[in-house]
Parts: structure tokens; C-alpha cells; sequence
């Protein structure tokens, strides 16, 4: 089994070596100028190549705004490839849910476009864009010397929702109180009742909280279940109904409620994560980082509590 291991380890690095190694995105469509392509969920690896999000074209009258380019050069290239499937038109700007490389080192597939983030997020690029560079090469299994932090050209501050027309689509860029990172961009196509969320939402994955504000994020998925959106579009996962954010808010309440609970009962964050019901996350994909959210939370509790 070891060595049945190895070689598909060697089969995805050859693989990637020819362009070959990327899964194909499940393409829908919104309507007929928003298609979302529905990326792999697991967390980069040699097989996935570092493609693992979800992007969203929208096609406009003059070109298209892309929403998150991957993790590397060549997981914008398959994005761009993907896209050429639905227009012709080019891409000409892409915006960035949030400075985790995951969902931007594929901005520099696309260097002619204009790129949009939060200001916060441009911030983040520029301090941690090498850092995230070398976790996705140590994640691949090799090195990516065409892949570099590009930050974006047009920024958004926080606390608002500010609207702009590009290419006769009208969108909100809303950059929220720090959620699932400290710079999140939400764009919100009111027109066609559309929300491109990032890892503010996810679908059958355990949110990740490791650089989150948990008290924030529920407050924002409150403000979401509030905009009259019919497609919801996560970071990662399938398509969300409304009743699928409300399942995640829940979810996040709960476990930040019985995290809170163990705090002010004495319980240390071995013991607070034994005694959570867990059960829903336990299934999920990337179960592996509940630990990881028990500790962000209880600091994040016990912060709270010193101004108390």
C-alpha cells in the first residue's frame, strides 16, 4: 500500500508537470450572465494542485469580473481555461474574498486586470503574500516559481457596502466587521439576487477560524440571512440555500456558545472540546481543524473578558 501511495503521489507530480493534474470545476449557472465554478473542497495537496475554491464569473456587457483566482499560476490558468468555456470576453477585473492564498496567488494569470480587495485584505497580501506562498508549495509537494502575491489595485473599508457599476453590472462590494478574516470582501449582485460570500460562508466543510472573529462572523451571517439573496455562493462547497446559511449560523452559535460555557465553567480547551456536541462537524470535510477553532474561540472569549 505504501508504494501504491507513492506512485500516485508521483503519478499527480507528473501530472502537474504537464498541466494535467487539475480537477475540472462543476460549472452553474445562475442566470445568464452569473455561472459559478465549483472547485475541489479538500485543502491543497499534491493531487488537487492547490485548486480547492469556488470562483464566480460574471459576465458583462464589455468583459468579466472574476471572483477568486486559486491558489497558483496554473490554478488561474485552469480558472481562466474554465472561463473561456462560457465567453470569450476577457477578464479584465478580479476581486479577492480575503488574503488567505488559496483564493488569490492565481491573481498572476490575470496581471492585465484591475484587481479588488478590502483594504485590510490588500494590507495582509503585502505582509503575508511569501508566507502564503511557501504553505502552498510545502502543500503540492514542489516549488511554484511562476506564482507570486499580487495585491489588489482598488480597495474597500471596512463597515460598509459600497455600490459600483462594472460593465453594466451592478454590484456591493461590502466589506464587513472582520468575519472569517480580518479583511473579507462580500460582493452582493442585488439584481440578481446573488451573494459571492468567500469563507464567510462554506457548505459541508467545517468553517475554518483560525484568523476569524466567531462573535463577528455570526453577527454577519445574521446581516446575510437579511439581504433577500436567493443563491448563495460559499468559498467552498455546494451552492447555499437560505436555509443553508441559517444551518451555519446555528452551527457557529452553538459552538461558540458551548465554548463559552466551558470558559466561565473553569474548563480548559482540552476538556471544552471533549465535552462539545461535535457531531455535525465531526462529518464534514476538514474535520481536522476543529481543535484549532476550540482554541481561536476560547481566546478569543477570554480577550472579551478582560473588559468585562
Amino acid at each position: 500500500m505504501r508504494r501504491f501511495g507513492a506512485l500516485l503521489a508521483l503519478l499527480a507530480l507528473c501530472a502537474a508537470a504537464y498541466g494535467q493534474a487539475f480537477p475540472e470545476p462543476r460549472t452553474i449557472k445562475i442566470n445568464d450572465r452569473v455561472y459559478v465554478l465549483l472547485g475541489p473542497v479538500q485543502h491543497a495537496n499534491q493531487f488537487n494542485q492547490a485548486y480547492m475554491i469556488n470562483s464566480t464569473v460574471i459576465v458583462g456587457d464589455k468583459g468579466v469580473i472574476l471572483v477568486d483566482s486559486g491558489g497558483t499560476v496554473e490554478v488561474g490558468r485552469h480558472i481562466a481555461s474554465a472561463v473561456r468555456r462560457i465567453t470569450d470576453k476577457r477578464v479584465t477585473h478580479v476581486v479577492n474574498t480575503h488574503h488567505h492564498g488559496d483564493h488569490y496567488l492565481g491573481n498572476v494569470a490575470f496581471e492585465e486586470a484591475t484587481f479588488i480587495s478590502s483594504e485590510m485584505c490588500r494590507k495582509m497580501v503585502l505582509e503575508t503574500g511569501d508566507e502564503w506562498l511557501r504553505i502552498m508549495e510545502r502543500a503540492v509537494g514542489h516549488p511554484l516559481p511562476g506564482t507570486k502575491p499580487i495585491a489588489a489595485d482598488v480597495t474597500y473599508p471596512e463597515g460598509i457596502s459600497t455600490e459600483a457599476f462594472v460593465h453594466g453590472v451592478r454590484l456591493m462590494f461590502w466589506v464587513p466587521q472582520g468575519s472569517h478574516t480580518i479583511g473579507d470582501l462580500l460582493v452582493h449582485l442585488p439584481d440578481d439576487k446573488v451573494l459571492i460570500a468567500g469563507d464567510v460562508l462554506v457548505n459541508r466543510v467545517v468553517p475554518t477560524l483560525q484568523d476569524g472573529f466567531v462573535r463577528n462572523w455570526i453577527r454577519t451571517l445574521d446581516e446575510i440571512r437579511a439581504l433577500g439573496v436567493v443563491h448563495f455562493v460559499p468559498g467552498h462547497g455546494d451552492l447555499m440555500t437560505l436555509d443553508d446559511v441559517t444551518a451555519l449560523r446555528n452551527a457557529m452559535l452553538r459552538f461558540y456558545s458551548g465554548v463559552k460555557e466551558g470558559f466561565r465553567s473553569g474548563q480548559s480547551e482540552d476538556e471544552i472540546r471533549k465535552s462539545l456536541d461535535l457531531s455535525a462537524w465531526d462529518k464534514l470535510e476538514r474535520s481536522y481543524v476543529i481543535g484549532r477553532n476550540v482554541n481561536r474561540a476560547y481566546l478569543e472569549i477570554e480577550a472579551d473578558s478582560f473588559d468585562q
